[in-house]
């Protein structure tokens, strides 16, 4: 966990991270080139952009599923080498084991870190509390409604205490409704955790509502950090009336702009 000597230091700090894949007919593929990104503990960071732009290629090289091609990825002042051990990650696709009740599947993250059963089943029956499945412990993934296994994931990834939670789209699935109150919820969490996120979306006003700053990647091949918005919208959020804001309204016109240009390239280069 963060320590006196890294409290300071970025909780991501991506510097020139260029990612070249090989394809195969033999050629090189770069789906993203030159990414500058820094992300200071506690602060909520999302990341837009066209389909295809590399959002999760530079989420996969924060977690240390994916090492840089070029340039260097350090995780608190240090290079991430191998899987990013103060990040959890939580996916589109939850990653609950289905022959698991959803207390086993909580409670698993700590218990592979050592935790006794009974100890790591008591915090994760805490942790179940906070997002209301107080009464779901027993039931398994195929049992629960979309927030349900969402809430579930939120458990999962937040109870082993990362310094970093990497959030690859994870509401994208939920009708609006419900996406909407696990925004809420998810903020809920973060706030009184003083935790640095790293959120990926393809929802401008997700994007917005969220965070603290909206970066901006063009469109690929090759995609580069085009544009950085301060998102001064005063917190505590209420994200089911925060959409109304004037200076919602204003920001969400002023990054959309920008984005829809580069959204137009993509659709250019596809029917070239």
């Amino acid at each position: 966990m963060t320590s006196p000597e890294t409290a300071h230091a970025p909780a991501i700090q991506l510097d020139g991270c260029t990612k070249e894949f090989v394809t195969p007919q033999g050629g090189s593929y770069f789906a993203v080139k030159g990414i500058d990104l820094t992300v200071m503990p506690g602060k909520f960071v999302s990341i837009v952009g066209p389909t295809g732009c590399g959002k999760s290629t530079v989420l996969n090289m924060a977690a240390g599923l994916m090492a840089p091609s070029e340039g260097e990825a350090l995780s608190f002042g240090a290079p991430v080498v191998g899987v990013n051990r103060r990040a959890s990650y939580m996916f589109q696709q939850d990653a609950l084991l289905p022959w698991k009740t959803v207390l086993d599947n909580v409670s698993l993250g700590l218990i592979m870190r050592g935790v006794g059963k009974k100890e790591a089943a008591a915090e994760a029956r805490r942790w179940l509390a906070k997002v209301g499945l107080s009464n779901f412990e027993d039931r398994y993934p195929h049992q629960l409604s979309g927030g349900m296994r969402k809430r579930t994931s939120i458990a999962q990834a937040w109870i082993v205490n990362p310094d970093i939670l990497l959030m690859d789209e994870p509401f994208s699935a939920l009708d609006v409704q419900t996406r909407q109150i696990m925004e809420n919820e998810l903020l809920d969490i973060w706030q009184e955790s003083g935790k640095a996120v790293i959120f990926i979306t393809h929802d401008l006003d997700e994007a917005i509502a969220l965070s603290d700053e909206v970066v901006l990647l063009s469109a690929g091949p090759a995609s580069q950090v085009v544009a950085r918005y301060d998102i001064t919208l005063p917190r505590p959020r209420n994200l089911l009336e925060i959409r109304d804001d004037p200076q919602f309204v204003e920001l969400h016109r002023e990054i959309w702009g920008r984005l829809r240009d580069e959204v137009a390239k993509t659709y250019a280069a596809k029917a070239a």
